[in-house]
């Protein structure tokens, strides 16, 4: 107890002199050294359009001054362009870290550039020096200190200009090593990087993902490397990418060329810091006492240093790298990754089993392979143990671990450096891959009267690092307030679901498994589907490991979960009898997962079987097409449908199979195809049988007939009607015109009819009985007119309906020169085959206009004026936009329905919403403050609708989904960019 409380009071003392050393010493403002080289900045167009956070950087400037006597100086030099609002609140607040125990900070420059004109502010910007602890949320305290800098009077073109020189480094280092990164996702106009090395040992120099040119200047001891870059091009950034993915090009200077030599660099930090003292012995003799195989006191031995010692690093100065004595920790009972790994070796070697520490990068993963040998190229360490044949990796950071040696869930970090003598190369970690992440179990048991509730009992079967995290969680959420997010969950698929009895939870000491069971009573277990009822199955695991990504059009590898073997079973039981179902099995197959599916049903139970293995721990950009061809096999096969009709029968209803949206539309094409064969078939066989009439002239038929039978054909009676009338000028003037021809294009001919008939009414009636010349002519120019305006747009149905009352006049002289005729009376009759006609067009027509009404969601972005007050309501009480703000676009993606899809934007917010595969409306709502970007993507056809990601400033996004007809596309997103830019600008 007196040595824990002098610890303590030791480590107060030691903060407090670090404090008052800072506080004291701080930092320096003075001229850049001579060493060190100025670069003036070129003149450059700003690339306004690949602009983020509206900062344009001007100059990166680094060089590094490295003596044997001298310690290491790093300058800093960077200037960078306020493009706009945004980027002032960017640039005009700087923080500089250095650490204090072996860093000093020199301040060299601070100013801007105005107008080409020079402003320092090394006199008016505000100076303070914080003690942020950045890493204190991962127990980790490094002791380093912050220079935080206020700029005042900055504005928009501004150009910042800031260099600094850090002065020390590590001495845990003793040797040198340095990288840097050559191209960014953002422009950089210029960028200078040097390396001044004044030491008669060798330096080596390697690039990753690209060569670079490196100007060597030799000097009298050592050389001057320097890379000088212009304008070099943006790397495109990619999302949902594996950690070991890295597309930029990086360059690295160290004094280090093996890795051997990084090992000696480690072995004398870690061998001074093992150690069995009396207190390390007496922990490792209980445990061999309690374990009697050797493998029972590695897991033992691992427990403790995970169990009984917190986490929590004190990484000032050296001891970033260098442990603390096994005794020490253990006597602290804390400590970080090298404390306890440390501990961990000590506690073996008490017990007589050999273990080295084993250093990783738990970002670069198996990338580290390609990467030049360096201390510092790793950020953890964990150990590795090797018995009988076989190797553990075994970090003991991990909490909430258990189970025996055999069944641990192993670390995979790609490669490791293990700290042992001649130790030369990385060593590939290859820890098993083939055992289970989650198996899951679903028993249903239906009623055999539908008014009662169906049982389900649901269990998770979690292994390996999945139970670690669910362990984690039932420690920081506890078991209750689990078991209500869980019904929550599943209440979004049943919502008259309610628990049946409590959630348990029981776990496996030996395998380290965690078992969860729930239970619950379903009350609307069958949902509706006109007229009968279904019920849906997914094998949700599964289809969560296949994720679509957000970006489907991309150049870097798509992240995906490996190790993940799932298996999933559903087990449905019906009280009820005559249920049947064929029993079926599925594969998939692919270079990415192995998926089989099985399907059995006997004694009145349908058992369904899932598995999922996954192969590899990404897929290629250039295989994203394959891979989502594969997932919607997947999703197909995962999903299973039954269907129970009202009058008992029941059958299955695959979602691989045919669904009842598909049956519809089938059902309705054969319709449509039926009357058509049918049209045509009365049509020929009338055709054949019409009589002839004589003292005929032209095509007469009721003006009725003509306006209803050209509206309800969506006007092809009209080039019918058209052909008829050419087809009797033909035989009356002996001509060669086409008839098929002008009644095909009968709005091009229109006036010329209108001549024809004219000829005939002058020579019949000395006058014109039919309209004004210059109204036919006026006439004809309006049909023009109003077919090329209407027939792609919001009104092609309303301009179908007006079309016929323009050859009206032409319809009714005609119909009055054969009044009396038969022709008229045979023409003008409505015959079966006009009546289908009219009836199979009839749904298209009222769809149209109901669409062109807004009284269906149509094909195109409308103005918000154009909603009804009834869609604005809806919009409103279901909290899908604001109530106090009116919509200035809209457009949704739905067929019938507009509740169930939807986008548009209002004065300050966008909005957009759809209903998921269950049938729930989600949404989303932000605010144009609270956006950073969009990124739209256009419809290449009138086909492809276009697509506007909206990313807001925590880098999450939604996607707005609209019709890329016409330019409402654009106009939207430049409504949006012109809302953004206004908000920036506050």
């Amino acid at each position: 107890m007196k040595w824990t409380q002098l610890t303590s009071l030791a480590l107060s003392v030691c903060f407090l002199v670090i404090s008052f050393y800072s506080t004291s010493q701080e930092y320096q403002i003075q001229t850049a050294d001579s060493w060190v080289k100025k670069h003036p900045l070129i003149e450059t167009d700003i690339p306004v359009n690949q602009i983020i956070d509206g900062t344009y950087y001007l100059l990166l400037d680094t060089q590094i001054n490295v003596s044997q006597q001298q310690p290491t100086q790093r300058y800093t030099r960077t200037v960078m362009q306020a493009v706009n609002q945004s980027g002032i609140d960017y640039i005009s607040q700087l923080n500089l870290d250095f650490d204090p125990s072996y860093q000093t900070l020199t301040l060299n420059g601070l100013g801007l550039i105005r107008d080409g004109q020079y402003i320092d502010k090394l006199t008016s910007a505000q100076f303070k020096v914080l003690q942020r602890e950045t890493e204190l949320a991962n127990g980790i305290y490094n002791g380093s200190l912050t220079l935080n800098i206020i700029v005042d009077d900055m504005r928009v073109n501004d150009k910042l200009d800031y260099s600094f020189t850090i002065t020390g480094r590590n001495p845990v280092y003793q040797h040198f090593s340095v990288s840097r990164t050559l191209n960014w996702s953002v422009p950089v106009a210029q960028q200078f990087m040097r390396v001044l090395w004044q030491k008669s040992t060798p330096l080596y120099i390697n690039t990753v993902n690209g060569e670079t040119d490196i100007k060597d200047t030799p000097l009298a001891v050592g050389h001057d490397y320097q890379i000088s870059l212009r304008n070099q091009a943006t790397v495109a950034s990619s999302n949902q990418t594996p950690r070991w993915y890295s597309p930029y090009k990086q360059v690295f200077f160290s004094e280090l060329n093996t890795w051997q030599e990084v090992t000696e660099w480690a072995i004398p930090l870690y061998q001074s810091a093992i150690e069995v003292t009396a207190s390390v012995a007496q922990v490792a003799d209980d445990i061999t006492m309690q374990n009697l195989q050797v493998t029972d006191r590695i897991a033992a031995a691992l427990k403790f240093s995970q169990d009984e010692v917190r986490y929590l690093g004190l990484e000032m100065g050296t001891n970033s790298h260098q442990p603390t004595p096994a005794s020490e920790t253990l006597e602290l009972r804390y400590g970080d990754c090298k404390d306890k790994t440390v501990l961990l070796i000590s506690l073996l070697k008490a017990m007589g089993i050999p273990a080295y520490p084993a250093l990783v990068n738990t970002e670069e993963g198996k990338r580290l392979n390609r990467l030049p040998p360096s201390a510092n190229q790793f950020d953890h360490v964990i150990v590795t143990v090797e018995y009988a044949g076989q190797r553990y990796w075994l970090d003991p950071t991990i909490s909430y671990q258990t189970g025996s040696l055999e069944h641990l869930a192993q670390p995979n970090y790609g490669y490791a450096l293990i700290i042992k003598p001649f130790e030369q190369q990385l060593t590939k970690m290859t820890p098993p891959v083939d055992g289970l992440r989650i198996k899951t179990t679903d028993n249903y048991t239906i009623a055999q009267n539908r008014e009662q509730p169906a049982t389900f009992q649901t269990s998770y079967l979690y292994s390996g690092f999945e139970a670690i995290n669910r362990r984690s969680s039932l420690a920081r959420n506890g078991l209750d307030q689990i078991a209500k997010d869980y019904l929550e969950y599943y209440q979004g698929y049943f919502k008259g679901l309610t628990i049946d009895q409590p959630m348990t939870v029981t776990e496996n000491a030996n395998n380290g498994e965690l078992l969860s069971n729930e239970f619950y009573l379903i009350d609307d277990f069958w949902q509706p589907a006109d007229p009968d009822l279904r019920a849906d199955f997914y094998a949700s695991e599964i289809q969560n490991s296949v994720y679509e990504p957000d970006q489907i059009t991309r150049t870097a590898p798509l992240y995906f979960q490996y190790p993940n073997n799932i298996e999933t079973t559903i087990k449905v039981k019906f009280e009820e009898q005559n249920w049947q179902f064929d029993n079926e099995q599925v594969e998939v197959d692919n270079p990415f997962f192995y998926f089989k599916k099985n399907i059995h049903f006997a004694e009145n139970t349908l058992t369904l079987n899932f598995s999922f293995s996954a192969k590899q721990d990404h897929i290629p950009a250039d295989q994203i097409k394959l891979y989502l061809d594969e997932r919607e096999k997947l999703i197909d096969h995962t999903h299973f449908g039954i269907i129970k009709y009202i009058d008992g029968e029941a059958t299955t209803s695959d979602s691989g199979g045919l669904d009842l949206e598909d049956s519809w539309i089938i059902v309705l094409l054969c319709v449509y195809l039926i009357g058509m064969v049918f049209f045509i078939v009365a049509w020929r066989i009338e055709s054949a049988k019409r009589p002839t009439f004589n003292n005929t002239h032209f095509y007469p038929v009721s003006n009725a007939k003509f306006i209803i039978y050209s509206i309800f054909t969506l006007g092809l009676f009209i080039n019918y009607w058209s052909y008829r009338n050419w087809l009797a000028i033909k035989a009356q003037q002996d001509s060669h015109i086409m008839p098929i021809a002008r009644g095909i294009f009968a709005l091009f001919f229109f006036y010329s009819l209108f001549l024809e008939l004219l000829a005939h009414s002058q020579e019949h009636h000395k006058k014109n009985k039919i309209m004004p010349n210059a109204l036919a002519l006026i006439g004809w120019l309006l049909l023009i007119v109003i077919t090329a305006t209407t027939r792609f747009s919001d009104y092609a149905t309303i301009g179908l309906c007006i079309i016929p009352l323009i050859w009206l006049p032409l319809v009714n002289y005609i119909q009055h020169i054969n009044q009396s005729s038969e022709a008229l009376i045979y023409n003008s009759k409505w015959r079966i085959r006009n009546i289908v006609i009219s009836i199979i067009w009839a749904p298209i027509l009222f769809l149209g206009l109901l669409q062109e009404a807004y009284l269906l969601p149509g094909a195109s972005i409308v103005k918000g004026e154009k909603l009804w007050p009834f869609q604005v309501q809806f919009l409103q009480r279901q909290q899908l936009m604001p109530i106090d703000e009116d919509i200035l676009y809209f457009y949704s993606d739905a067929f019938f329905d507009f509740r169930s899809d939807g986008n548009g934007i209002t004065d300050n917010y966008i909005f957009s919403y759809w209903q998921n595969e269950q049938g729930q409306l989600e949404s989303r709502l932000k605010h144009f403050k609270d956006i950073t970007s969009i990124e739209v993507t256009y419809g290449k056809t009138k086909f492809d609708n276009t697509v506007i990601k909206v990313i807001d400033t925590e880098q999450q996004y939604f996607l707005l989904i609209i019709d890329s007809e016409g330019q409402t596309d654009k106009e939207l997103a430049e409504q949006i960019n012109r809302r953004l830019d206004h908000y920036k600008s506050l």
